[in-house]
């Protein structure tokens, strides 16, 4: 033992005796070469088996709240009932007691037959009771720790969450817990706003993004987007919604974030929509097309927004955006679509068909001497690049418009032109190349 304290650089000549009755432990050179990389000369026994404890559970330091987390990391499937292999060795090394009251000092958890199940559940029930703007269920009450427990529980499952290396396996434990409390059976009588900054179960994100789609369905006709946008992205920024993350079988984080994106595209449809109680008719067809490029669009770019999130979700087994998808397709077609072609038809039937031509817009068959022929003019080695794509509807222009904007050193400009009629394909591309005649 004074060989020991000598060797680990300790202080204290009372502490032989807790040396000694660590023998076991120091019997293998491995085992004291990486504790002596912890220690400190000023260390007490309590100090001494917390870093005996690091050293058994593999944490790469050993403050305690990393060795708890990777205690809890090494529990096998996530199945709280399990013991992780480490527990066995500190069972053998004789630091359970010194565990125990490690957590007792910083959790204030104690019980006559403790355990890491109870000890996690008390600590995931402690972070939700901190985060949730409302009182907890009386069943549930009496799980939570003492107040200065719960504010370690918090910073200590934090760190858990943050960690990329061991997040995993609190997805796939806070899945067990959260099943073994019934948390899903609790939920019913919070509202989405209380439950803003919960970050402890996957459970609580599922209910908000169900109830969040239940407001937008309820409320569509009056419905409040700054409210709606304000609970999405904060969920999107949060923890099991989040795209900077990966997804995983416990943690479905892409698809949540499709969720919320569908919930945002379905709100700004509705919104939109909400603003032409009147319909969409214009005094003239220029000022019709002006709606269109300066507004109206959106309603085209908000429909596919809300369908390419809805289908990845629902390809990822989220199966919860039909009832909406049934209000966005009544609300796209028969709202939007079929209003725009009753606008458009009284122009068509007072003669526009007949000249195919408004006022200040360019035809497409003029688009090669309006647009390429100018750029090719200023010099003979002049080149223009012109990529065609066949559909290519004007809300999503828009969009990689603004995505070339921002993100690269481009300098886009999106203008409209009146197509060709008939509108097929071939006619179409030639209506783009230079020509004296066009036939079909």
């Amino acid at each position: 033992a004074s060989i020991l304290l000598s060797e680990l650089g300790l202080n204290q000549q009372a502490m032989r005796q807790h040396l000694a009755d660590r023998a076991k432990f120091f019997a293998n050179q491995e085992r004291l070469k990486r504790l002596k990389k912890l220690v400190s000369p000023g260390d007490n026994e309590l100090d001494l088996d917390r870093k005996i404890i690091a050293v058994l559970a593999r944490a790469d330091q050993a403050e305690f709240f990393n060795i708890l987390i990777s205690i809890f990391h090494g529990i096998p499937k996530g199945d709280p009932d399990a013991l992780p292999d480490c527990w066995e060795d500190i069972q053998k090394y004789g630091v359970e007691e010194a565990f125990w009251q490690l957590v007792d000092n910083c959790f204030g958890y104690r019980e006559d037959q403790p355990s890491l199940k109870n000890l996690l559940i008390r600590l995931l029930l402690s972070d939700f009771a901190q985060a949730v703007q409302q009182s907890l269920p009386g069943s549930l009450q009496h799980l939570l720790l003492s107040r200065p427990g719960i504010a370690n529980a918090v910073v200590c499952l934090g760190q858990w969450r943050d960690s990329s290396m061991r997040n995993k396996s609190y997805d796939a434990l806070s899945a067990r817990i959260a099943d073994t409390v019934k948390m899903d059976q609790h939920l019913g009588s919070f509202a989405i706003e209380a439950l803003g900054e919960v970050k402890t179960f996957l459970q609580v994100e599922k209910y908000i993004a169900s109830r969040l789609r239940d407001r937008v369905v309820d409320t569509c006709k009056v419905i409040n987007p700054e409210e709606i946008r304000e609970i999405a992205s904060r969920r999107q920024d949060g923890y099991w919604a989040t795209d900077a993350m990966p997804s995983s079988r416990n943690a479905p984080r892409k698809a949540l974030h499709a969720v919320y994106d569908a919930l945002l595209a379905a709100t700004d449809l509705f919104d939109l929509l909400n603003q032409y109680p009147g319909g969409f008719a214009s005094s003239t067809v220029k000022e019709m097309v002006a709606d269109y490029t300066g507004k109206l669009f959106r309603f085209d770019q908000y429909d596919r927004q809300f369908c390419e999130a809805a289908d990845y979700a629902e390809a990822h087994d989220w199966d919860i955006l039909k009832e909406l998808r049934q209000h966005i397709e009544d609300a796209y077609g028969n709202g939007y679509l079929a209003g725009l072609a009753l606008a458009w038809g009284k122009p068509m039937e007072q003669g526009l068909l007949d000249s195919w031509r408004i006022e200040g817009i360019q035809n497409q068959q003029q688009f090669f001497d309006a647009e390429v022929k100018p750029v090719l003019d200023q010099a003979d080695d002049r080149r223009v690049f012109v990529v065609i794509s066949d559909a290519f509807r004007y809300e999503a222009a828009e969009e990689l418009a603004g995505q070339l904007n921002g993100r690269y050193r481009f300098e886009a400009e999106l203008a409209a032109q009146l197509g060709v009629l008939p509108s097929y394909t071939s006619l179409g591309m030639a209506a783009l190349l230079p020509h004296e005649t066009l036939s079909y």
